[in-house]
């Protein structure tokens, strides 16, 4: 299988993106398994892998509108977590808030890196 080639940062965006949403489901196994909370809960995780997979898929294939899409989804999930943040009760639901917080906050600064423009838009970035 051939490696994709790209920036580093391309990767950890798209590692972010995808990775966070993940964590997230997994994070509400807790509730799920234990309190016996409803399947419903993994609707917004369920919503922000897919965004986040889209913004992937995007800036795989070096669509420059992949990178305006994925603006628009971390700062969305970014203040979703920030809000989560303020609102959890549990010690481990603010620290995973607010590490996602971060994780998307990063993941925009990346997104407004110049390698990335680069790999998406080539020299004329």
């Amino acid at each position: 299988m051939r490696s994709w080639q790209a920036p580093v940062e391309v990767k950890v965006t798209a590692d972010l993106l995808v990775g966070l949403p993940v964590a997230w489901a997994l994070l509400d196994l807790i509730p799920v398994l234990g309190a016996g909370a409803s399947l419903n809960i993994y609707r917004v995780p369920a919503l922000a892998l897919i965004l986040g997979g889209v913004v992937t898929t995007g800036l795989a294939v070096k669509m420059g509108s992949a990178r305006i899409g994925g603006l628009v989804v971390t700062v969305v999930f970014a203040l979703l977590h920030a809000f989560l943040l303020l609102a959890a009760e549990l010690w481990f639901n603010k620290l995973f808030s607010g590490l996602s917080f971060a994780g998307y906050g990063y993941a925009f600064v990346l997104l407004n890196s110049m390698p990335l423009k680069r790999y998406l838009l080539g020299v004329d970035a």
